[in-house]
């Protein structure tokens, strides 16, 4: 009977025991799961810091002349550099450039080693659990990835906007984490019998977070590409479920260390938002925009108050209440003085705006901005500067002329060669007063302006003046350009970066009703301007390798190109090509339209 009697007791000590035994169990994978993350940060702490130290570097070497230095001493170091950009500035089908790629398989091999490191293989439990520390690590750098005011565009002069294809490609990492960890730990769970884990509160708000975070992906994969604006304001929506669901599924702060990632995540996001909040609520006091609307779907913004550090080239968001009392639109600084945007239209709010703007010409409404974004290499740093760029591209590369031409000294040698291919004659029109600026400034002498237009019609023709190729390497036709094989329907302004642009798909048939019908006295003034315009499409290719080869080994160039990817490809290789040990120093920046 005593024995009896002692049953329960020894079952319960057994028991206890046991529990014991699993709670040291979870706190020791608990504690390597911990180091491992800890060292994924530093890994990926590390890799930042590289561009960082190589930036700074490079910009030491420009400020001390280093770059034009003949010193034998530094050669090496500089052959080593140019060899290694050479390679890295190409285009490969599928990233970017070979540097990006280079950058993506780095992060790859950084998942993989720590996702497998130190794991007990012999439950499965460990694996699944290993994979959602790696989630929630990567959503951390996930939102690191996509805050505006990064420190990185200090730091490595990498805007947002240029690590935005970074940015997705760490969310694909993190819903392919979150896939595993939920199907593996399913499947363990129900094979050991314990189905009703699966119903438990914490368990509930993991999968509730998984599921978001699918939409989320999704959306961006899917939605992104018909209509930009339904999709940032579903991802914005499903990123705060994905916060708060992430919270209840580990929402133990002491026993789990989980719980820090998601208020890091949720506290460096809100101040993000907070910052970007104020300065849009501090620029619109009594400041106003009107609006113009411009032949062929353009639209032109000139605002009464200018941004602080606001500079020709860099993008800021837009907040018209009038159009859109919920949204801001990113678009290219064409001028400061008065402070000046160019659009196209195409669906969403930028047909909507230009559809204002017919109906209400030089209308006066409430506005403000929110900015300036957009990293660009100083064209001040370099003797030649080749500007490249499709139709309203050239918002980016008329503000890079201006912002250059502005602070260019009176006995400044640099040269820019200015390349702008647009589809008819009527697209002139809309940067008539830029072009002026281009063809009487004191510093027109040094710049080499090349306007092709690749449709013109007899009418413009006769209008204009019109300048035929001549037999120079300069516009002998080696090939087809890229604006040859390219799609010359561009749309206003870049994504990575450029700077900056919100894609939409163009509606033919709803921009072809809203074309302006008198246009005359638009292409008289480009017209009086008698402007040199070249028939056909330009040879990128010949043009800036003329360029290049009319520098001395001591000078340096910037190539900068605005456009579709057909367009940046082709000046990205060309531009490679031209970079050489015994040449020029020779650097390019490309800006992207779309996100």
């Amino acid at each position: 009977m005593s024995s009896m009697s002692m049953s329960p007791q020894v079952i319960e000590r057994a028991s206890s025991s046991s529990d014991d035994a699993h709670e040291s169990w979870l706190l020791a994978r608990q504690k390597v799961n911990t180091t491992i993350l800890t060292y994924y940060a530093a890994s990926l702490s590390a890799l930042i810091g590289v561009f960082i130290i190589t930036h700074w570097l490079r910009f030491i070497a420009v400020r001390l002349g280093w770059s034009r230095s003949p010193n034998p001493i530094l050669l090496p170091v500089s052959a080593i550099s140019r060899v290694t950009r050479r390679i890295l500035v190409r285009n490969l089908p599928g990233f970017t450039s070979v540097g990006h790629a280079v950058l993506v398989i780095v992060y790859v091999a950084f998942n993989v080693t720590f996702s497998f490191w130190k794991v007990d293989y012999s439950i499965d439990a460990n694996l699944a659990a290993r994979f959602g520390w790696m989630a929630t690590g990567n959503m951390v750098f996930v939102v690191f990835l996509a805050l505006k005011n990064t420190p990185l565009a200090f730091l490595t002069a990498y805007s947002y906007e240029r690590l935005n294809v970074l940015h997705r490609i760490a969310g694909y990492t993190t819903m392919l984490y979150v896939i595993l960890h939920a199907s593996i730990y399913a499947s363990y769970f129900i094979s050991v019998g314990r189905i009703e884990t699966l119903r438990e509160d914490v368990v509930t708000a993991g999968i509730i977070a998984g599921f978001t975070m699918f939409g989320a992906v999704a959306a961006g994969m899917i939605l992104r590409r018909f209509n930009y604006e339904l999709f940032y304001i579903v991802h914005v929506i499903l990123f705060l479920a994905i916060v708060v669901t992430l919270g209840l599924h580990r929402p133990d702060l002491k026993g789990e260390r989980t719980l820090y990632a998601t208020i890091i995540l949720a506290a460096v996001w809100f101040a993000d938002r907070l910052i970007r909040f104020s300065r849009l609520a501090y620029n619109s006091i009594n400041n106003e925009a009107n609006v113009y609307a411009l032949p062929d779907g353009g639209t032109r913004i000139v605002l009464k108050k200018p941004i602080s550090r606001a500079r020709p080239s860099k993008h800021c968001y837009v907040w018209l209440p009038k159009i859109r009392a919920f949204e801001t639109h990113p678009f290219t600084i064409v001028a400061t003085e008065p402070f000046e945007l160019v659009i196209n239209s195409y669906s969403g709010f930028t047909r909507d705006l230009h559809h204002y703007a017919m109906e209400n010409p030089g209308a006066s409404l409430k506005v403000s901005v929110e900015g300036p974004y957009g990293t660009v290499p100083d064209p001040l740093d370099f003797d030649r500067v080749v500007l490249v760029a499709g139709g309203s591209g050239a918002t980016f590369t008329f503000g890079i002329a201006a912002d250059m031409l502005s602070r260019m000294s009176e006995n400044s040698k640099q040269q820019i060669d200015f390349i702008w291919a647009v589809k008819g004659h009527d697209n002139l029109t809309w940067f008539t007063q830029h072009l002026h600026n281009l063809l009487n400034h004191v510093h027109a002498p040094k710049i080499a302006l090349k306007v092709h237009v690749t449709r013109l019609e007899p009418k413009s023709i006769r209008n204009s003046s019109i300048e035929h190729r001549s037999s120079d390497s300069s516009s002998t036709n080696l090939g087809p350009s890229a604006l040859e094989k390219g799609n010359t329907d561009y749309i206003t302004s870049s994504g990575p970066a450029s700077s900056a642009a919100t894609r939409y798909e163009s509606d033919r048939e709803e921009k072809d009703a809203t074309r302006q019908t008198d246009i005359s006295s638009a292409s008289s003034s480009v017209t009086n301007l008698n402007l040199p315009i070249r028939p056909g499409r330009p040879d990128t290719e010949a043009e800036i390798k003329a360029a290049v080869r009319s520098v001395t080994k001591n000078q340096r160039v910037l190539i900068a190109s605005c456009g579709p990817d057909s367009l940046t490809n082709v000046v990205r290789n060309v531009a490679a090509s031209c970079i050489s040990v015994d040449g020029p120093a020779v650097e390019v920046h490309c800006e992207q339209f779309g996100w």
